[in-house]
């Protein structure tokens, strides 16, 4: 609500004001009010003065008038001769003709001789008397006695020498208060405030005002110079001691509703104004805010058509600095427009070729489908890396400029452009004839110079005839990128994609996608196929195959899983899980099959990891398995990938006592080469050569050839795919030890595996009765049937 700055800038303006008033109201007041106190403290110091005044008139009236007793002839001889009646009437007479509530006559010594009120303590004269008879004079104090107080004055009786103090007191009360108040016009009130008794004497002051004014003296400390603002009485007041020995104090009160009434009035005013001026304060705010934000919100306005790209007419404004900002506005519009251009330029253009790029692809290909029909051509280099490698990466861009260079003079190319790397797009109108194709691939191979040699560059080619009117990219190149993997993988210049093919790329990612899924779902399983020791016609290993069942694919083929599994880095995860599942199994049947061993493979992933033998060892040690219950296969291919580190890993499994096969052998491209310096104790020939042997006078040669030249380097012999009898006489008389394939048994689950060794351990000859034993002389191997 307040994050405007129209909101911000009333609130300022109206605070601004507040403060202002306030200060300005506070500064009044309190000098209106230090000013008000001030002429009452002066005030009550005139009428304190008034008052003593008054009280000293009195005294020394008083004093005269005692003097006057003392000096009467008759009073002293009545005083010398001790008469008492005389003494007691003189005392009243004279008292009551100066209106005296008090008379009291002392001996020389001290002692009270007579009086006309009675008195309990006649110590509480003490003081008074004791210093008038060390000064030998008239002394005048205002004392309390009982629970009245008294002014009184004590004159010597000499005759001619001294023979006793006389004395005559004013009672302190309310007279006396009518009295002063007369003379100063103020409120007069006595009191004595005792440390354990503050009592009001007398007062002027209303009933109620008498009771506030006994309230307030209970928590009062008073001083001589104290003012006492009095808000409940509707008085200022004035405390001075009247008896500081006996705590009678004065108070004098001077109303203060006229300046109260002054001072309200003041204040009244001053809200008034403050009333006015917020008001008035309000609608300058209004007005002047609108003026500022107004401007403002049109070039809030302006800001966004600017940010939609929008070319709007700066708005008119009249602030100069809000003009400037519309300026500035402007010229922030025309510059955003011109990087706009110089980025979109960029963005859509390939900086190493000045071609158009993938996002120029993405953003004008469908406009140019939309017109024709089209036949997009992705072209790609072959063995691109290679000049990279031989020529350096600066002379293989300069090669990719030459390229592009030739594509962009293609007068019939409706797009030219580089799709990244070393590949391009190019796009022709419909129809173009293949020879035409081959011709265009000719002509952009021919001979380039570089560095100073002329390069024959070999291009691959993948077509897709489009129809007018496709819309969607990323299935046009992807369909165009299958066609390019497909002649790469044949081996051809030029390949038209063909319909299904992309159903099939699907299909792979999504058996990329549901690989690791698979894993931890139960659709894989493991299957088992035995390996026959054919010499000692017994059972006592197989091999683990790994089988998946997908839920919407159906069976996928190993074949197909594990090669999109190594392509996309998810074959450790295979490896992993089957090496688990078989150490599982392996743990199961300890006690069913002690000297069964079970055989996994491994992929060149696999044999590139450091860690995975101790993992392996791990795994054993955790299940309780010996370490020769397990054979790891590795295939020649997987070898070639690093042969120092996969020699190394295998060399570490072998000395932890698990067995290596080499798989497939005779299919790779270095068998003999590798073959000595692998740490494998067997050798599985490929099922290329076992098939087919009972026919295959060469495959019978090449098996023979093979066992005996691994049983030359201590290696035991298996031979893979065997399908019928016949073949497994000729497998035997080859020097073949174990025979694997459907003629024993196709895979089997781990229960019917278990089964199919029971039987075999008890019905094995059937496999055997019709096998010829004998060996085959290499000299002369046997024909076909």
């Amino acid at each position: 609500m307040f994050r405007s700055l129209r909101s911000q800038l009333t609130l300022l303006l109206l605070g601004l004001l507040v403060l202002l008033a306030l200060v300005t109201g506070y500064a009044t007041l309190t000098t209106m009010r230090n000013d008000s106190e001030q002429q009452a403290r002066q005030l009550l110091q005139v009428a304190t003065k008034v008052f003593r005044q008054t009280l000293q008139v009195r005294s020394n009236q008083l004093t005269d008038s005692v003097r006057l007793l003392a000096a009467d002839f008759g009073f002293r001889q009545a005083v010398a001769t001790a008469e008492a009646e005389t003494i007691n009437s003189v005392l009243e007479n004279h008292g009551a003709r100066i209106n005296a509530s008090l008379a009291l006559l002392f001996a020389a010594d001290g002692q009270l001789l007579a009086t006309t009120a009675p008195m309990q303590d006649s110590n509480l004269l003490t003081d008074l008397l004791q210093q008038a008879r060390q000064q030998q004079e008239s002394q005048a104090s205002i004392l309390s006695i009982g629970e009245q107080a008294y002014q009184i004055v004590l004159v010597p009786v000499r005759a001619p020498h001294l023979i006793a103090w006389v004395g005559m007191g004013f009672s302190v009360d309310e007279a006396l208060a009518s009295q002063i108040r007369e003379i100063t016009g103020l409120d007069v009130s006595f009191a004595r405030l005792a440390p354990q008794q503050r009592q009001l004497l007398t007062s002027t002051l209303n009933p109620a005002a008498q009771q506030q004014l006994q309230l307030s003296m209970q928590q009062l400390m008073v001083s001589e110079e104290l003012m006492l603002l009095d808000e409940p009485l509707h008085h200022i007041s004035q405390a001075f001691t009247l008896s500081p020995q006996q705590h009678l104090w004065a108070f004098l009160h001077l109303p203060n509703e006229r300046w109260l009434a002054n001072y309200q009035q003041l204040r009244q005013q001053l809200l008034q104004i403050f009333s006015l001026g917020l008001a008035l304060a309000l609608v300058v705010a209004f007005f002047y805010t609108r003026s500022v934000t107004r401007p403002l919100a049109k070039l809030v306005d302006f800001a966004r058509a600017i940010g939609r790209g929008q070319q709007v007419a700066p708005p008119a404004v009249a602030l100069a600095e809000v003009s400037l900002l519309a300026n500035t506005l402007t010229h922030m519009r025309s510059a955003i427009l011109q990087r706009e251009r110089q980025l979109q330029q960029q963005a859509e253009c390939d900086t190493l070729t000045n071609l158009p790029n993938r996002l120029a692809v993405d953003k004008h290909l469908p406009a140019l489908l939309a017109g024709e029909d089209t036949l997009l051509l992705q072209l790609n280099i072959a063995k691109f890396r290679f000049i990279n490698d031989s020529f350096g990466f600066s002379n293989g861009d300069l090669l990719l400029q030459q390229l592009a260079g030739r594509l962009a003079l293609q007068a019939d190319a409706r797009l030219c452009a580089r799709l990244g790397a070393d590949e391009f797009l190019v796009v022709l109108a419909q129809p173009v004839a293949e020879n035409t194709l081959q011709h265009l691939l000719q002509q952009l191979s021919t001979p380039f110079d570089l560095a100073g040699s002329s390069i024959q560059l070999s291009l691959l080619a993948g077509a897709y005839p489009c129809q007018q009117g496709a819309s969607d990219v990323n299935m046009l190149l992807r369909r165009l990128d299958i066609a390019l993997n497909n002649a790469r993988a044949r081996g051809l210049s030029l390949m038209y994609y063909q319909s299904g093919q992309d159903e099939s790329h699907q299909r792979e990612l999504t058996i990329i996608r549901d690989l690791p899924l698979a894993l931890k779902s139960g659709q894989f399983s493991v299957v088992f196929q035995p390996k026959v020791d054919i010499q000692q016609q017994r059972c006592v290993a197989a091999e683990a195959l790994i089988r998946w069942q997908h839920p919407q694919l159906g069976f996928i083929s190993p074949m197909e899983f594990i090669l999109l599994a190594e392509r996309s880095g998810n074959i450790s995860m295979i490896s992993h899980w089957m090496l688990k599942a078989v150490i599982g199994q392996l743990a199961s049947w300890q006690q069913q099959h002690p000297q069964l061993a079970v055989a996994v493979n491994l992929s060149a992933a696999d044999l590139l990891d450091d860690s995975l033998p101790g993992r392996i060892l791990g795994w054993l040690a955790e299940a309780g398995v010996s370490v020769t219950a397990l054979t790891l296969e590795v295939t020649e291919s997987a070898v070639m990938q690093d042969t120092g580190k996969v020699v190394a890993n295998l060399q570490q499994l072998k000395a932890a006592g698990i067995k290596l096969a080499i798989d497939d052998f005779g299919t790779g491209q270095s068998s003999l080469a590798y073959l000595k310096n692998l740490p494998v104790h067997e050798l599985k020939i490929d099922r290329a050569f076992i098939k087919d042997i009972e026919h295959n006078t060469q495959d019978a040669l090449i098996v023979q050839a093979t066992a005996q030249l691994a049983m030359g380097l201590g290696l035991s012999v298996t031979a893979e795919g065997l399908e019928n009898q016949a073949g497994l006489s000729r497998v035997l008389a080859a020097g073949c030890q174990q025979v694997q394939g459907y003629y024993f048994a196709k895979p089997l689950a781990a229960a019917d595996f278990s089964l199919w060794l029971q039987q075999f351990a008890t019905d094995n000859q059937r496999f055997f009765t019709t096998m010829v034993l004998a060996p085959t002389d290499p000299a002369n191997p046997p024909v076909a049937d």
